[in-house]
């Protein structure tokens, strides 16, 4: 079951340029990580796959969550994605299927391409525009948006519902600590392009 959206993932060249620029927006520090491990099911997300990433994790009341990554050096571009106030959009070829999949497969609502998930949780609904455009699929060492992240409580049953939906490229299921925190984590290419990571929160084992 989706319970609410995560963050939103953007590859940057620099971790210490992009937080000063978040800031300005009215962003905050949450944690910092270096040489978090890349799980290799990774690799089909990436032109150029490093065994080790950074992560930085922003928040701001009334925006949405960041996790700013660095996978070494960004390789092109990434401009499915995007970032704004009001909703993050999704610019594919072909949105009809991607569309499908929020509706079915992570619970969103609404008519036409403007669609919402709604959560009991503060902080964990997201409004998502779908729009048509001619962008290549999201690779997570390229700059820009990279991924939509959404909380789970039953992650395989989630993903295999996102997999009869057309998402791809499934990674299967790994864990991963930062800090005080432990998850298991799935990530998936949707249709058309944009990828998707699942986060289920776990006991920590001690």
């Amino acid at each position: 079951m989706i319970l609410g959206f995560a963050h939103l993932a953007i590859n940057v060249d620099d971790l210490s340029a992009a937080e000063s620029e978040w800031r300005a927006l009215g962003y905050a520090r949450g944690a910092l990580h270096r040489d978090v491990p890349n799980h290799p099911a990774k690799r089909a997300f990436t032109r150029h796959y490093q065994p080790l990433h950074d992560l930085l994790l922003l928040h701001a009341a009334g925006l949405w969550p960041l996790e700013i990554t660095r996978h070494g050096p960004t390789l092109g571009e990434n401009r499915q994605l995007a970032w704004a106030p009001d909703s993050l959009h999704a610019v594919l070829p072909e949105p009809a299927p991607l569309r499908t999949l929020l509706l079915e497969g992570l619970g969103f609502q609404g008519a036409g391409n403007d669609l919402r998930l709604d959560s009991r949780l503060p902080g964990w609904s997201c409004r998502l525009h779908l729009e048509a455009g001619d962008t290549e699929p999201v690779r997570l060492d390229a700059a820009g948006p990279t991924c939509l992240a959404f909380y789970c409580n039953r992650i395989e049953e989630d993903a295999q519902r996102l997999l009869g939906l057309g998402a791809s490229d499934y990674s299967g299921v790994f864990d991963l600590t930062l800090g005080e925190r432990a998850m298991s984590i799935a990530m998936l290419r949707a249709p058309g392009g944009p990828l998707l990571e699942l986060v289920s929160p776990r006991t920590r084992t001690p």
